[in-house]
């Protein structure tokens, strides 16, 4: 299928009430196309939207309390098992899973159903609850369709220990004995992190329970494709081969090999009308980086990793290509100013003098626009020019400021959107390449 080329913007859906309404407004009248979210699931403490309670529910601090619902709207699947968890979760004081008592946490058939029958009045209200999230989401994603911006979501791999998913859908997991994770997700030293990740996730269990994963990943991209324009698939890589940590030694990681083409056909069959963007950042192994290549999906080029000594660099905007996206940065970036100003005087001059222009961090979001890639997203910090106060999130950390940065009370002013529509029509009109791409 074709896509016409566009650009859009990376920024978090924070409220589905009035503010997301006026920021689709000046993405309309900004000249852009998408509008690229984070993860919309419920947040624990961190607030990480990595880090969510349920891999199909959305967070109700989001929802527009003024607005009417339907209260006969649709009463997807997954609501009953999450409602369940939920109401148990807060019956026991909002302590995680994991510090529940042994017969809560591994709960057999008929323990699950005295907990629904004694739990029956909180799960429908929870149940109640998603229905006016996801209908206020539609009607949200209806205004911006109508005003010509198409919404990319984002499915992180993983799913959270303490979550419904976990809790219920246990099989699908590397469990030890006792029903809890015996691996974590996590990377080794990379780009982001010189001492390596682990992100207290559990891993899926591809080799002993393939049927039961691949129908929890197709419930997760059949809701996907109800919900989005498009998708972004966080570290896209491990469904070639991913890093599991053993938790009782975390010296000990080690790679092991993913569903691969299996998984890929799948996203196809279950989302053929989406753009799918495949994240492919960071190191990856010959198997990851062919399976990213084979699926003809869409892959990630980021500018603050283009400019070291290497000519051949596939994030230098001369070498980006019409199978990949291309970002200044992505929310576990610094912002694009607080980055530069990290650089050495004499990297920025490497970098200016790479651009052919001084005028550094404009500069750089030019060359973003003006790449050959069919679709170029910027974040509204590098838009409004801010430094790393910005900053969305710093990986390996947690608290802090992660998660917390919002747009100010009137930045988003008539001169930025004119700003950004110029430049967007002007880097439009200087590519010499066709219009559109083939996705798959």
């Amino acid at each position: 299928m074709n896509r016409q080329r566009g650009a859009g913007v990376l920024y978090p859906l924070t409220t589905l009430g009035r503010a997301s309404y006026d920021f689709v407004d000046f993405l309309a009248s900004a000249g852009q196309s998408w509008w690229q979210i984070l993860p919309i699931g419920p947040t624990g403490d961190t607030l990480s939207p990595y880090q969510s309670t349920s891999a199909f529910a959305g967070d109700p601090r989001l929802m527009a309390p003024e607005e009417p619902h339907d209260p006969g709207a649709a009463r997807e699947s997954w609501m009953d098992d999450y409602a369940l968890y939920v109401a148990v979760r807060n019956a026991q004081a909002g302590r995680p899973l994991r510090a529940w008592p042994d017969e809560l946490r591994n709960p057999d058939a008929a323990t699950r159903g005295a907990l629904r029958e004694r739990h029956k009045a909180a799960i429908a209200t929870i149940t109640d609850e998603q229905k006016r999230f996801f209908q206020q989401w539609h009607d949200l994603k209806r205004y911006a369709n109508d005003k010509g911006i198409r919404i990319i979501g984002d499915l992180p791999i993983y799913v959270a220990e303490d979550s419904a998913d976990f809790w219920l859908r246990r099989s699908i997991f590397d469990t030890d004995a006792d029903g809890r994770p015996a691996t974590s997700a996590g990377v080794p030293p990379d780009a982001f992190s010189a001492t390596g990740q682990i992100w207290d996730e559990p891993v899926y269990d591809w080799q002993t329970q393939p049927e039961e994963t691949f129908r929890f990943w197709r419930d997760r991209l059949t809701q996907a494709a109800k919900l989005y324009d498009g998708i972004r698939i966080d570290h896209f890589r491990a469904f070639a081969d991913f890093y599991a940590i053993p938790l009782d030694d975390s010296s000990a990681g080690q790679w092991r090999p993913g569903p691969g083409k299996a998984l890929t056909d799948l996203i196809k069959q279950c989302c053929p009308d989406l753009l799918v963007i495949a994240e492919d950042l960071g190191d990856l192994s010959p198997a990851a980086r062919t399976l990213v290549e084979d699926s003809g999906f869409l892959d990630m080029r980021v500018l603050q990793f283009a400019f070291d000594t290497d000519e051949q660099n596939s994030h230098l905007p001369r070498n980006i290509t019409r199978n990949s996206v291309c970002y200044t940065g992505t929310h576990d970036n610094d912002t694009l100013r607080g980055w530069l100003d990290s650089r050495t005087a004499q990297e920025r001059r490497m970098i200016a003098d790479h651009l052919g222009a001084d005028d550094l961090p404009d500069a750089l979001i030019r060359a973003a626009l003006a790449s050959e890639a069919p679709i170029t997203i910027i974040p509204i910090q590098d838009w409004l020019g801010l430094g790393s106060e910005a900053r969305l999130n710093t990986p390996g950390t947690e608290g802090g400021d992660n998660w917390r940065w919002r747009i100010g009370r009137g930045a988003l002013t008539p001169q930025l959107a004119a700003r950004i529509r110029q430049a967007t029509e002007t880097s439009a009109r200087a590519q010499i390449v066709d219009t559109s791409v083939e996705l798959w």
